[in-house]
């Protein structure tokens, strides 16, 4: 709980560094793609540039975690799995949206 006039406490340190043990222990690229993806979504692929860089980047970071010898970046796949499929699904909802304007 955050201390009197927003002074971080003992126990505000030691949250803050179990996520920093999270992120550092994730590939980037899968948290860049499932980012990407849940905006796509959120705006239902509106900007095709989020979805399409979604996708892309979850492919990347499943290509490197596969490839990676380095445990401490070994974690990420179920991320950059939900970033592809949330890029995905946004892009199909676009199209969709589009092919009925048309």
């Amino acid at each position: 709980m955050m201390g009197l006039f927003g002074r971080p406490g003992p126990e505000d340190d030691a949250r803050a560094e179990v996520y920093r043990r999270w992120v550092a222990a994730r590939d980037p690229y899968a948290i860049a793609s499932v980012v990407l993806g849940v905006f796509s979504l959120i705006e239902f692929g509106a900007i095709l540039v989020f979805g399409i860089a979604g996708a892309a980047l979850g492919v990347i970071a499943l290509r490197r975690l596969s490839a990676s010898v380095d445990s401490a970046r070994s974690q990420g796949r179920y991320l950059a799995w939900t970033g592809i499929v949330t890029s995905l699904l946004s892009l199909v909802i676009a199209a969709r949206f589009a092919y009925r304007w048309i």
